[in-house]
């Protein structure tokens, strides 16, 4: 389960800078389709919540 977790954690990771960089290219081209940011970063904090969840059940 923990290694399920540690997974998890680097992708989410990943995802975050994966946001970061296509947020600042979508800012820099207008020609760029673009991201939502602040919607993709609230999906990212409810995925580290989740996470949070897992280790408190794991330990508890």
């Amino acid at each position: 389960m923990m290694q399920a977790i540690g997974a998890l954690e680097r992708a989410v990771s990943q995802l975050e800078q994966d946001v970061q960089g296509l947020a600042a290219a979508g800012s820099a081209s207008s020609a760029s389709p673009g991201v939502d940011a602040a919607a993709a970063r609230t999906a990212l904090r409810s995925l580290d919540e989740l996470i949070a969840d897992l280790k408190g059940e794991k330990r508890g």
